[in-house]
């Protein structure tokens, strides 16, 4: 299991680091002479006034297309838990759901006031990494264990009811998305030589299995780190990713009907290393990331984003500094920036992931925004969450 670095931060303001230096400027110390004026001695002095405003155009034109930088500020929330935390939902600034460890679930319902923590009866020892909530009083989860079980109240938690179990060897359900109110797909480790997936139309009281998956690749798999190995549009659009032995792109354009496959360029020389997530704004344009987890600092080839709705990757110019396991989207009228977080920190961009910034050293497992906000919420170890917030320093 992975855990974050311990100890918590309250009320911490963590910004990244960037310096721009003016050049300096060479003075004019000869004057031009106005009568009697050799060519050669007026194109010196013409050089040296040509020079300082030539500099003084490009930094004048530097300084207009300079970015932001931006902070974060932490303000850890007491859940009274010391579950490991990998699933979170935000559904709006004052409802949040968290599923985790030892068959944990935790609801707010003020903004990360106070917290409900409880238990599903019947799921044992199970981990919760799979997620999704509609309301305060109605959310789904599913675990890790075998078998698999996926539960769903619709009281806040007070009655849970099983919608679906699986004993096949190897299930192991990673993440969940719906793309709206009624349509949404779980994803688990693979049976057989395909991932496999299920989906529901009923708001998940239903559930059946994906066909005509693509082979894997021998050791291919998907993580469980962060509740983002899928994503999922009210389109159709469905979009999953895998590491180990493969870091490709699985991409359905009729909510899993039938399927392609694309190569990332994101590297995956160990079972601990490929994609850990990936998240579209829109069909078209989408980021992925992740990296090794048992060697976080490797940062070559972790992060790529995609222009076509997922066929093509570029990798980013500038990689996150470390390992990162969640990437999310906060958009509001006025900005659209790209944070991804991981045990070892966070990184924002804002250029669509193609130059990524890092901003502070606080690990996570897991983040969600708040919509039309640059806040969100992050979760990790021992029952940690936070509500962020990202500002312009």
């Amino acid at each position: 299991m992975i855990e974050a670095p311990r100890g918590n931060i309250r009320g911490t303001e963590f910004t990244g680091s960037k310096s721009m230096r003016s050049p300096g400027f060479k003075q004019l110390t000869e004057p031009i002479p106005m009568n009697g004026m050799q060519t050669g001695s007026f194109q010196k002095n013409l050089l040296y006034l040509i020079v300082p405003i030539t500099f003084l155009g490009i930094m004048t034109f530097s300084c207009k297309n300079h970015e932001p930088v931006y902070s974060i500020k932490m303000d850890t929330l007491n859940t009274r838990s010391d579950a490991s935390i990998r699933a979170l939902h935000v559904v709006n600034d004052r409802v949040v759901w968290a599923g985790g460890s030892e068959s944990t679930f935790l609801l707010t319902t003020d903004g990360g006031s106070t917290w409900k923590s409880g238990t599903v009866p019947g799921a044992g020892e199970d981990e919760f990494r799979c997620i999704h909530a509609w309301s305060a009083d109605k959310a789904i989860l599913f675990g890790v264990k075998n078998p698999g079980r996926g539960y769903l109240t619709t009281t806040a938690g007070e009655y849970w009811e099983m919608v679906y179990e699986n004993s096949s060897e190897g299930i192991f359900f990673n993440s969940l998305n719906f793309a709206d109110i009624s349509r949404g797909i779980a994803l688990s480790d693979p049976l057989d030589s395909t991932s496999f997936l299920i989906r529901t139309g009923d708001g998940g009281i239903n559930w059946e299995p994906l066909d005509n998956l693509p082979k894997l690749n021998n050791g291919e798999f998907n993580f469980a780190a962060s509740n983002s190995c899928i994503d999922y549009h009210p389109s159709g659009m469905v979009w999953f990713i895998s590491g180990g032995g493969g870091a490709r792109l699985f991409r359905s354009e009729n909510h899993g009907d039938t399927w392609e496959v694309f190569e990332t360029g994101i590297a995956h020389e160990t079972p601990a290393s490929g994609i850990f997530s990936v998240n579209f704004i829109d069909d078209s344009l989408g980021i992925i990331v992740g990296g090794t987890y048992d060697n976080p600092e490797l940062n070559i080839d972790i992060a790529a984003w995609s222009a076509d709705g997922g066929r093509t990757w570029n990798l980013s110019e500038k990689m996150p500094a470390e390992y990162r396991s969640s990437v999310i989207w906060l958009e509001t009228e006025e900005k659209r920036i790209a944070l991804a977080a991981g045990k070892t920190g966070f990184d924002y961009s804002l250029d669509g992931g193609r130059t990524w910034n890092f901003l502070s050293s606080e690990g996570y497992y897991t983040v969600r925004g708040i919509d039309g906000k640059l806040e969100g919420y992050a979760a990790g170890s021992k029952g940690r969450i936070s509500r962020f917030r990202l500002s312009k320093r």
